[in-house]
């Protein structure tokens, strides 16, 4: 959460800086920039709304809790990082067909200070998404690092105006142009994690390996029959079927799946909700077993 309200403070900042000198730099490249920051600010109070309504507890409507509504957040951010990406481009190619004075050498040093910042607000989002496996944080940390991307080739097409005269004052249009494709690649990429997410789509290989490892190190457990998992708000819901030993009691079984239940919730990972089933040993796996990811 602070580093959305960072963002947040950052991004009211620097949109005006940037809408300003962009008007008295005549930079309609600037000016565009200044105004995907202000989709930024908006974007980073959805993931910032979406985050606390992820964290409230379960309840008689929402029995599953409320981690949906970072998906959502997400789904959306992935969304407005493709709309600011067409808004750009329909910005650049509107301005391509009128002639407009040369950019200023002023905006030069506010752009690079937007680079940097942005590089730094995209590097720290991206580190506490991971922390936090918050999908909306990582989303707002492709909103950061597009800024920067946006701005980069706005100081590069204002260069190349400065430097080649009149008949290259629309070069930051065109530069400003080129670079919507690599946000529309990062919002694709964003969007499709996000859809996968709220389809309930199976958890990265690596948590599919660390819970089998720590169920089966509980004393008891013969086979891990069945495991899926899958995401939800900054935390993962999982179904797990351990095999015990098939002459042992029931309630020695329920003491088995309670304690893989207890081990999995001590692991570094976090699991919101783990639900064990226990099933009497079979060598043989059954043919519907489910074993995600592909």
């Amino acid at each position: 959460m602070r580093a959305v309200q960072v963002g947040i403070l950052a991004n009211c900042a620097l949109a005006s800086i940037k809408i300003i000198t962009g008007m008295i730099g005549h930079s309609y490249a600037l000016i565009a920039d200044g105004i995907e920051s202000i989709n930024d600010v908006l974007s980073s109070i959805v993931a910032l709304i979406g985050i606390k309504v992820a964290q409230k507890p379960a309840d008689a409507n929402h029995p599953y809790g409320h981690g949906k509504a970072e998906q959502l957040a997400t789904l959306f951010l992935a969304l407005s990082l493709l709309a600011a990406g067409a808004f750009i481009a329909w910005q650049s190619l509107q301005n391509l067909q009128h002639s407009r004075p040369s950019p200023h050498w002023i905006t030069l040093p506010v752009l690079l200070l937007v680079i940097i910042v942005k590089l730094l607000l995209s590097r720290f989002a991206d580190r506490k998404s991971r922390e936090t496996l918050s999908s909306s944080l990582r989303g707002d940390a492709g909103h950061h690092q597009a800024d920067a991307i946006t701005s980069a080739a706005a100081l590069i097409g204002v260069t190349i105006a400065l430097l080649g005269g009149k008949g290259f004052a629309k070069a930051d249009d065109i530069a400003a142009l080129l670079a919507c494709t690599v946000i529309g690649f990062n919002g694709i990429r964003l969007l499709l994690s996000a859809v996968h997410e709220n389809m309930d789509g199976a958890a990265a290989e690596p948590l599919y390996t660390k819970a089998r490892e720590i169920a089966s190190q509980v004393p008891g457990v013969a086979m891990i029959e069945k495991l899926r998992i899958k995401k939800s708000g900054l935390g993962f819901h999982m179904d797990i079927h351990v095999q015990v030993d098939p002459s042992m009691t029931v309630a020695a079984g329920h003491q088995i799946g309670h304690a893989v239940q207890d081990a999995l919730y001590a692991s570094s990972w976090p699991f919101l909700d783990v639900i064990v089933h226990v099933e009497p040993f079979d060598p043989i796996p059954p043919p519907d077993a489910i074993n995600p990811p592909p």
